[in-house]
């Protein structure tokens, strides 16, 4: 899974719900980075949360010396689940675009409310209510 084609048919999921109207801009994007982070989180989890070691990582009898399988490490913030050998070797399960693809879409969403919670405060000072 790791190809590069989930990431952009998630990005342009997402960008199905940034509105070209005036006004509604921001909303728009602070929707499709929500939308686009939650997809990729989701994928990410279910390939840490799926990724069976026994099956994932297994021992190398065929090489010479024999390599064993050491341990195994998985996490769910940020998402990694890593097979390690005892040669040193190690195998990352989880895509390679998760990981970016989500922390780019959680600072989209940061910038977002960050600029929406101004725009309101700026609109409360001069008497606007709408």
């Amino acid at each position: 899974m790791d190809s590069w084609i989930l990431a952009v048919l998630f990005v342009g999921f997402g960008l199905a719900f940034v509105r070209v109207r005036k006004g509604r801009r921001l909303l728009g994007l602070l929707k499709a980075s929500t939308a686009t982070g939650t997809l990729c989180y989701l994928l990410g989890w279910s390939q840490v949360h799926f990724a069976f070691p026994s099956h994932a990582c297994p021992d190398f009898f065929d090489r010479r010396p024999i390599v064993r399988f050491d341990r195994y490490e998985d996490g769910v913030f940020p998402l990694h689940a890593t097979c390690h050998w005892d040669d040193g070797a190690r195998k990352e399960l989880v895509s390679g675009w998760v990981n970016p693809l989500l922390f780019t879409c959680m600072a989209v969403l940061t910038g977002c409310l960050v600029t929406l919670a101004v725009l309101t405060y700026r609109r409360y000072r001069k008497g606007h209510t709408r």
